[in-house]
C-alpha cells in the first residue's frame, strides 16, 4: 500500500492577544510561513486571518511561497482549509504549479481505513473483520 504524501494549508487562528497578532503581522509582511510537523504530517499556517481580504499581488506571493516550500519536502498533493477553498485566485495559481488540491471529503474516505489502524495500533489491539448477514 502506498503512502499519500498531503499537506494540510491553513490561515492563523484569531487571537485577541496584541502581541501574537504584531507577530502575525510581521511574518505577513515578510511572507513567512509557519510548519507544524505531527505526526509525520504537515500543517502550513499562512500568516493571514479568516477575516482578512487578500489582494492579487498578496495571494500570488503566498502562492510561490507555498509551492517552493513544497518542492522542497517533495509533495504535490495539499488539502485546504475551508476559508483558503473559498479563494479561487489561489486554487487557480496552486493548479498552475501542478499541485493537486483534495477536498476534504474525499480525502476522508481514503484515509479512513489507516486512521482505524492508527487507533487500534495505539491502544495495542488487532483489526477484526467481522461479517454481518443482512436479511432483507
Amino acid at each position: 500500500m502506498s503512502v499519500l504524501k498531503v499537506c494540510y494549508i491553513r490561515e492563523k487562528e484569531e487571537t485577541c492577544d496584541f502581541i501574537k497578532r504584531v507577530i502575525v503581522q510581521i511574518k505577513r509582511i515578510f511572507n513567512i510561513i509557519d510548519i507544524d510537523k505531527n505526526d509525520e504530517k504537515l500543517i502550513y499556517y499562512l500568516p493571514v486571518f479568516a477575516d482578512t481580504k487578500l489582494s492579487k499581488y498578496r495571494i500570488n506571493r503566498l502562492s510561490k511561497s507555498i509551492v517552493s516550500k513544497l518542492e522542497n519536502v517533495g509533495i504535490s498533493n495539499i488539502a485546504l482549509s475551508q476559508h483558503l477553498e473559498t479563494i479561487q485566485l489561489l486554487k487557480l495559481k496552486l493548479y498552475c504549479e501542478n499541485m493537486n488540491i483534495l477536498d476534504g471529503r474525499l480525502l476522508f474516505k481514503c484515509l479512513s481505513y489507516e486512521l482505524i489502524e492508527y487507533i487500534l495500533k495505539i491502544k495495542n489491539k488487532k483489526m477484526q473483520e467481522r461479517r454481518y448477514n443482512i436479511i432483507s
